[in-house]
């Protein structure tokens, strides 16, 4: 066995060692812990806590172990240099040792934050001065896991391999053959710090996808390593909790989240909801949302001739709007009522938070609850939102490849997921398995780069508009009309509210109104209601992706209080609605005009967008009421998102505040 190899087994050994000390870690993190999970936790969940750990662990051990791996394999650790391999095994040592004491030091801090330790805990306690006293206690009330850490850490230091690449003589091409295998052993190491989803995810993964391995939102912080945790969350440190409004009376005067539960004389509709949230879905494309158009355009087209037929049959609203630019967003907007603030909620520091949404509210009514999404299940850690919100099932690319009706794999799109016609007719059918009622919702991936469709529809589809996007537009609409064909003939049909809307609007754009700040936030957002209890037609005013949620839960009668960011828009006068999104500075919507702000609140434009359009006109200096006005609704949202995101709070009040 030559040098190279040799080294190559001692730092897979060493690293190992590491996975072993993180998992027992883990372990000691659940037992200690174990009186909050112990009602809920079986062999088969603790097994998936344990196997999705792995990819936590993974990314951090690459992180803090990436230093090591490279003076390893490097050729200097000749017998006359003692002190390089010394160098070496120490700067494995102690970043491995801090490791165990930050995991194991956790599994104390957890009871009291409810979250793993990341830099926002550093701010919780920057001001403290007692913290010295608190850890000795600490440190003599959790002796044993004191010990447990000086075992780990003795026997990362026993078992230790040293590198054995050494060289008597350093030729050139032993150097070069040393250079390459580094330079491929830090993209391994790259791979790893993503979190192994290099190949397979477009961005690493993040606090958030712990939800994917968790049965219940709290097991997220079993799945998850502090190390992992910290390094996520550097320079991810949460805005500073604006104080707008010095007490809670004051702010809910302004603003409040809190939704009462429907009065007694309210008899509630146990009905199954659906939610479809269609990729990049504008307005813009659609025909039957263009009848009114502002500008004349003898240019305009629309791409959706299932949707304009669909439409008249629907409850939709003058103007709806999207709260995002990005899909990874409009799950929380669409889901839990959880606008953009600053950056989305998923990526942000609060993600794993408690949070409402339709999952966890319905379940008080005994519904079933899954998720769908045709591409792969770990992909836009769309099944990691899903489950943090209380989505008991989830159903993806891996779970379509095993229902034996369709044609697996030959089904999918090459890039991105399953094709909409087939996955939304394996959607339509899975929904007949489930007990009733049931929530549900889909989210399609066709409408999207590359822009590709089936080939069987390439002559079907050839007139593609002004854009590749917009034959994706009419596959997609014509795979939707397929989906209703089918949903009516279920036996759930009519017991059923529908709700459609997209993920964002279309950067495609080609219309000079849905181009500028104001209009390219338009997305189609329609309930239908095939009983017809549900009014239909267009209603006066305004809807946004935040709306969704309170509204639905508003109509079927909902009997408890519940904290959603946007209105019930059945229940709330077009005056008093508004409509928000942060697509890179704060903007408020509200009656005819549109407010921008920085993120301070100070406004830096008001105009009449339904009259002008193309914002040419700054009105904020010549309309002071209905600027200020639109201000502090501003702020009251801000702090009121911010203060509740800060102490996890989806309560119906604040305890902490004064009033």
């Amino acid at each position: 066995m030559n040098n190279t190899l040799r080294t190559a087994l001692s730092i897979i050994t060493n690293l190992l060692l590491a996975y072993v000390a993180y998992s027992i870690c883990r372990a000691a993190f659940l037992l200690e812990n174990w009186d909050q999970y112990s009602l809920t936790m079986t062999w088969q969940s603790a097994w998936k806590i344990f196997r999705g750990g792995i990819w936590f662990d993974t990314s951090a051990i690459c992180y803090t172990n990436i230093l090591y791996i490279v003076l390893a394999m490097l050729p200097f650790a000749s017998p006359k240099n003692g002190w390089y391999k010394r160098l070496t095994k120490y700067v494995y040592l102690i970043p491995n040792a801090l490791c165990i004491i930050l995991n194991l030091g956790d599994s104390v801090y957890y009871p009291f934050g409810h979250h793993r330790i990341t830099t926002r805990t550093f701010n919780e306690f920057g001001n403290e001065d007692n913290l010295g006293r608190i850890f000795g206690i600490e440190f003599i009330n959790h002796w044993y896991l004191v010990l447990l850490a000086a075992v780990l850490i003795f026997g990362m230091y026993k078992l230790y391999q040293p590198s054995t690449l050494h060289f008597i003589k350093h030729t050139w091409k032993k150097w070069v053959v040393n250079i390459v295998a580094i330079g491929a052993t830090v993209v391994v190491a790259i791979w790893g710090m993503r979190g192994a989803t290099f190949f397979t995810s477009t961005r690493p993964i993040a606090l958030s996808n712990a939800h994917q391995f968790a049965t219940r939102p709290s097991e997220a912080n079993v799945v998850l390593n502090t190390p992992f945790s910290l390094i996520r969350t550097i320079g991810k440190r949460p805005p500073m909790v604006p104080k707008y409004y010095t007490t809670g009376a004051e702010l809910d005067s302004v603003y409040t989240p809190l939704h009462h539960a429907a009065p007694d004389s309210i008899a509630p509709k146990k009905k199954n909801v659906v939610i479809l949230i269609v990729e990049s879905f504008a307005t813009e494309f659609i025909g039957g949302l263009n009848n009114n158009r502002a500008l004349d355009d003898s240019t305009y087209r629309g791409y959706t001739t299932w949707m304009d037929s669909f439409i008249p049959q629907t409850l939709t609203f003058e103007t709806t709007l999207a709260n995002t630019g990005v899909s990874i967003d409009a799950m929380p907007a669409i889901l839990s009522s959880i606008p953009r603030m600053r950056y989305g909620f998923f990526l942000s520091p609060y993600s794993l938070n408690h949070i409402t949404s339709f999952a966890t509210e319905l379940k008080n009514w005994d519904y079933h609850t899954a998720f769908f999404h045709g591409g792969t299940n770990d992909s836009m850690g769309f099944q990691a939102f899903a489950r943090g919100a209380g989505f008991e099932e989830y159903y993806g690319l891996n779970e379509y490849c095993e229902d034996d009706r369709f044609n697996g794999k030959d089904d999918f799109d090459g890039t991105w997921a399953i094709w909409d016609e087939e996955f939304l007719q394996y959607y339509a059918l899975k929904m007949t398995e489930m007990p009733e009622p049931f929530v549900t919702g889909v989210f399609t991936a066709s409408s999207h780069h590359p822009f590709a469709i089936p080939d069987r529809y390439k002559d079907r589809f050839k007139d593609e508009g002004i854009h590749q996007l917009h034959k994706c537009i009419r596959y997609t609409d014509y795979s939707l009309g397929r989906f209703f064909e089918t949903a009516k003939k279920q036996p759930w049909y009519d017991n059923t509210i529908f709700v459609l809307t997209a993920d964002h609007a279309s950067s495609k754009t080609t219309h000079p109104e849905y181009k500028s700040e104001a209009g390219d936030n338009h997305v189609p957002i329609v309930i239908f209601d095939p009983s017809g209890e549900m009014p239909r037609g267009v209603m006066p005013g305004m809807m946004q992706q935040l709306d969704i949620l309170p509204t639905v839960l508003g109509w079927l009668g909902y009997d408890r209080d519940f904290i959603a960011f946007g209105n019930d828009v059945l229940n709330t006068p077009p005056s008093e609605r508004w409509g928000f999104n942060w697509n890179f500075v704060p903007q408020m919507y509200m009656g005819r005009y549109f407010m921008q702000a920085d993120e301070n609140c100070n406004v830096t434009g008001l105009y009449d967008y339904k009259n002008d359009i193309l914002m040419h006109n700054d009105l904020k200096d010549s309309l002071p009421e209905q600027r200020d006005m639109m201000q502090r609704k501003l702020k009251g949202l801000m702090q009121s998102y911010f203060e509740r995101m800060e102490v996890d709070s989806v309560k119906v009040v604040h305890a902490d505040r004064p009033e």
